[in-house]
């Protein structure tokens, strides 16, 4: 039965975040710093060095879209053709071209200067070529090129600024309350981090690297004050009262002593490789400011773990999926406010970051979620949905693409794809062939039924027993019947925090969803006036007149059910095509399923009913691979967010209730999983084990195969949450999977250190 499906969230317009490559050489610096200036979000595009040993780690902590060679140097080109950050080449490049009809680059800053806000006051600085801290002005405050199209900006730019003079050996006036060309960049543009800090940057003008390090600190988020090494004097003044501001505003540290005493306000200073000048030190000490020195930038982290850049531009949406719909259409908001929208267009490309919250596929093979690893950007690039469409990409939770801000149509639309294509591309180049075997996309079916896996049916007794009985009787049971076996086999269900209200009608409504739901439908017990034989009736069959199926004579249904001999009452009975082998092979391991859902989300299903929230979790069951000894199948592979970078958890899920070896874990079924995490790990992909069984507690023998497992386990492969965790597996019994929303047995409470907490408490647990 094809089911409808939805996916709700959010969308934000917002600039694309492009990665400058470069080396630390003087005109490649010049280069960036033009091209930065020209555009929306310029002042938080970082510099990154092609040879770089953390680049990579730095482009993801910084949730850079794509990488752009500055001045063609070849070791830069190379790194902006890396999978997952590359500008597509038949799209030109993230800054355009000046020839005519050529691709549009990222969205330029035009439109900014259409009809500023009042509020808003602009300033030209100026300075002359041989001023010996030009490099740093240019850095500092942004700089126009020379080709026409720059030269145009700058004279718009003028019209509506302030022109100010720096005079050679002058001091620098303060600018920060004012609106530089640089500054123009990130109107509209909120720099969201909780790691975003003051920090002073010691410059030598004349040293490109130290240039390159100022610019990577303030398009890391910070709060930057440039400190050059000589005519220090000339910032001396602008200096003072950029500290005493904050100060004033509490934008600095503070060291506080192990005892608890408050040492006061700190700054971190930024040098490669020189002392703390005694003129920056004095003038730090008369403001009782502690230096604390540094030679790298820390990265602002975007809270929440999405992306640093807010915008105004965000809309909600909520769409339906049809089930053989392979294109998702969210509304565009509008980029930039109302006022900043006139009559004159600038076409330029935005980012269409879209943020899932809930999403519930229409189709069971086609998904719009994509675990957030760049490798994947290949599998989006092969199928654009908007035109054009220069870059598309995973993020958590959702996917970012490059579209036109000035396209002329109001929807962003996102191709799905197929969970097979996402599950052979995790394991591209081993030769094992994953592929949804035909039962596991029977189990699937029938979990969507059940309401899917951000549902907790697969949690609730009541439910399997009600279906487990009903599918012993041919003629099927009445609704009174099927509530008492709900109520009697209900055990913690509904849980704790419930109304008596609701425990009371708990059993009635496991009934009606499931009847809701097609599971149990309706037959009508006839009886022949005649012949006095018993049949039972779907209700779709019903007719008018109907024929006795033992004598072959036709009554009026009316007469049938009037002149029966007992009181009319509609039966229910397993729907076709639901047998009691795909109940068992289901219920194991749609509860494994929903309980790592319900933790990934830190949600509490409300059981068949619907759920207030769902889970963006990618989950295929039933995966068969190709080993060399011969085909082994996992119960499930699950693709999920834990921290910035998607965790794979592979299990093996036992539903029988026997000792019997079939009902077992063994050493076989960990080796085959060992494997897999093995080559998923050897890829930069962390991934957790996961053995579940329906019985109480293990049995011996699988108790020392998983200890065994547990003497030596990898450790994570990232930092999660600042810390360094082993790799234990995620061990789970029925008692575990029966939990119902806030007991305290339910493993929301178990952890609060994410998956290598679950799995930490789930051994000590259980092994």
């Amino acid at each position: 039965m094809a089911q409808s499906g939805h996916a709700s969230g959010t969308i934000c317009v917002r600039p694309v975040r492009v990665g400058m490559v470069l080396q630390p050489d003087a005109e490649a610096l010049s280069s960036a710093v033009q091209a930065c200036t020209c555009v929306w979000g310029g002042k938080y595009f970082p510099w990154l060095a092609p040879d770089a040993s953390d680049l990579l780690r730095a482009a993801e902590a910084l949730a850079v879209d794509v990488f752009y060679p500055v001045a063609g140097d070849s070791a830069a080109r190379e790194v902006a053709n890396q999978v997952g950050y590359r500008w597509k080449p038949d799209h030109g490049t993230p800054f355009g071209s000046h020839e005519p009809l050529a691709a549009p680059g990222v969205l330029g800053v035009e439109w900014l200067l259409d009809d500023p806000a009042p509020q808003h006051t602009f300033v030209l600085p100026e300075w002359d070529t041989a001023d010996p801290l030009g490099p740093l002005f240019e850095v500092w405050f942004g700089h126009y090129g020379d080709y026409p199209a720059a030269a145009d900006l700058r004279s718009r730019f003028a019209r509506v600024a302030e022109s100010r003079t720096i005079g050679v050996d002058a001091p620098v006036p303060a600018l920060d309350s004012l609106i530089t060309p640089i500054g123009l960049t990130c109107l509209d543009v909120e720099y969201d981090s909780d790691d975003s800090t003051s920090v002073i940057v010691l410059v030598d003008a004349a040293d490109p690297a130290d240039l390159m390090l100022l610019w990577t600190a303030r398009a890391a988020g910070h709060h930057v004050l440039p400190w050059p090494v000589t005519h220090a004097d000339r910032v001396r003044a602008v200096a003072e009262q950029w500290l005493r501001a904050a100060l004033r505003e509490d934008a600095l540290g503070r060291s506080v002593r192990g005892d608890g005493l408050d040492l006061g306000p700190t700054i971190s200073v930024i040098t490669r490789h020189r002392p703390i000048p005694e003129d920056l030190a004095a003038l730090l000490d008369d403001l009782g400011i502690t230096a604390l020195p540094g030679s790298s930038v820390k990265h602002a982290l975007p809270r929440r773990g999405r992306h640093p850049f807010l915008t105004a531009s965000v809309k909600e949406f909520s769409v339906s999926l049809a089930p053989q719909q392979r294109t998702l259409a969210v509304p565009m908001p509008p980029v930039g406010p109302a006022r900043w929208r006139p009559d004159r267009h600038y076409a330029g490309i935005v980012a269409a970051h879209v943020t899932f919250t809930d999403v519930r596929d229409g189709h069971p093979g086609w998904t719009p979620l994509v675990p957030n690893l760049r490798s994947l950007s290949t599998l989006l690039d092969t199928q654009p949905a908007n035109h054009p469409e220069p870059f598309h990409r995973p993020a958590r939770g959702g996917r970012v693409c490059g579209v036109l801000a000035d396209s002329g149509t109001d929807k962003v639309r996102l191709c799905l794809l197929d969970n097979a294509d996402i599950l052979n591309s995790l394991f591209r180049g081993s030769g094992w062939q994953p592929r949804q075997e035909v039962n596991g996309r029977k189990v699937t079916g029938l979990i969507r039924r059940l309401g899917g896996i951000s549902s907790a049916a697969g949690c609730e007794p009541a439910v399997w027993q009600v279906l487990h009985t009903a599918s012993k009787s041919a003629d099927g049971l009445v609704h009174d019947r099927l509530v008492g076996l709900a109520n009697k086999h209900r055990e913690h269900w509904p849980g704790p925090v419930n109304t008596p209200e609701g425990r009371a009608s708990y059993a009635t409504k496991v009934v009606l969803a499931l009847q809701q739901r097609g599971l149990l439908e309706p037959v009508a017990p006839l009886h022949c006036p005649e012949c006095k034989g018993f049949t039972t009736v779907p209700a779709p069959r019903l007719e008018a007149e109907m024929a006795c199926s033992h004598c072959g004579r036709q009554f009026p249904l009316g007469y049938l059910l009037g002149s029966s001999p007992r009181r009319f009452d509609w039966h229910f009975r397993l729907a076709d095509g639901i047998t009691r082998n795909l109940m068992a092979e289901t219920r194991p391991v749609m509860a494994a399923a929903t309980v790592l859902a319900c933790y990934h989300q830190q949600l509490f299903p409300a059981g068949l009913l619907p759920a207030a929230g769902g889970t963006t979790m990618t989950c295929q069951l039933g995966v068969s691979f190709e080993f060399p000894g011969g085909p082994r199948e996992v119960d499930l592979v699950v693709v999920l967010d834990d921290g910035p970078q998607p965790v794979v958890v592979i299990g093996e899920v036992k539903g029988g209730l026997s000792a019997q070896p079939g009902d077992l874990i063994n050493q076989d079924d960990l080796d085959v999983l060992t494997a897999i995490q093995t080559r998923l790990r050897e890829q930069g992909v962390e991934c957790y084990l996961l053995a579940a069984v329906l019985r109480d507690h293990l049995e011996p023998s699988e108790r020392d195969a998983l200890q065994r497992l547990c003497a030596h386990p990898p450790i994570t492969l990232n930092d999660h949450q600042g810390f360094v965790h082993p790799v234990l597996p995620i061990v789970l019994t029925g008692a575990d999977l029966t939990q119902p929303q806030f007991s305290d047995g339910h493993l929301h409470w178990w952890s609060r250190h994410g998956l290598p907490g679950l799995a930490q408490e789930s051994c000590r647990r259980n092994l």
